[in-house]
């Protein structure tokens, strides 16, 4: 399990800004959808939003020479993201303007090869798993989980799993807000159970139908 890529600055883009530089040509003729990206955050898994925003993401080790080779996006975010990073206390984060602060590249590199992987917003009254695209890159406000089978998504929605989960979260301070779900607390310490194969397809199946239900 991982946190998504965190930011630090305005990566963000609307729709429609997102739609021109996906059809903008650049001079070697690559395409801007390589940096050009679906993305998801905690409100999105929470309110089951489908239309999810569009995020700019030279991934986490492109040089500024071989980014600006995207000129649109390059651009976007030289004239939108350098001026609130040029005095940050963190050089890295000065230096790397183009690339989101933590980009997560343990993350990535689990996702990558899946089809589709579960995120769950860190910090929820009630704990909400929810399948996301492996195209959708994942923001920090997301705990995301490196796996595309339905038995870890119906484990994950099991009642031992919910009562660990508060037990070894954080509780915020108003009980209505509900609690903070941490990779390291509440899902690497989680005794996943060893069933059946029998056991196993139940579960599998309870999930897929539980998400059936849920989203259709």
């Amino acid at each position: 399990a991982f946190l998504g890529s965190q930011k630090a600055g305005p990566f963000d883009i609307d729709d429609a800004t997102a739609r021109s530089m996906l059809v903008s040509p650049n001079p070697d003729g690559r395409s801007n959808r390589d940096v050009v990206r679906r993305r998801a955050n905690g409100q999105d898994v929470a309110r089951g939003r489908g239309d999810l925003g569009w995020v700019i993401d030279f991934g986490t080790d492109r040089t500024d020479r071989e980014a600006s080779l995207y000129e649109a996006p390059f651009e976007y975010v030289k004239a939108h993201v350098e001026p609130t990073r040029r005095n940050n206390p963190r050089r890295a984060y000065r230096e790397r303007w183009w690339l989101h602060a933590e980009a997560r590249p343990g993350m990535r590199t689990a996702i990558r090869g899946l089809s589709r992987y579960i995120g769950t917003p860190p910090l929820a009254k009630h704990r909400l798993f929810a399948w996301l695209d492996a195209s959708v890159l994942p923001d920090h406000q997301l705990v995301i989980f490196a796996r595309d089978d339905d038995h870890t998504f119906g484990v994950l929605h099991s009642r031992v799993h919910e009562a660990w989960a508060r037990g070894m979260g954080t509780q915020l301070r108003e009980v209505e807000s509900g609690f903070r779900y941490t990779p390291t607390t509440c899902f690497e310490t989680f005794p996943f159970p060893h069933p059946t194969d029998a056991q196993r397809d139940a579960i599998a199946k309870a999930a897929r139908d539980l998400d059936r239900l849920r989203t259709g």
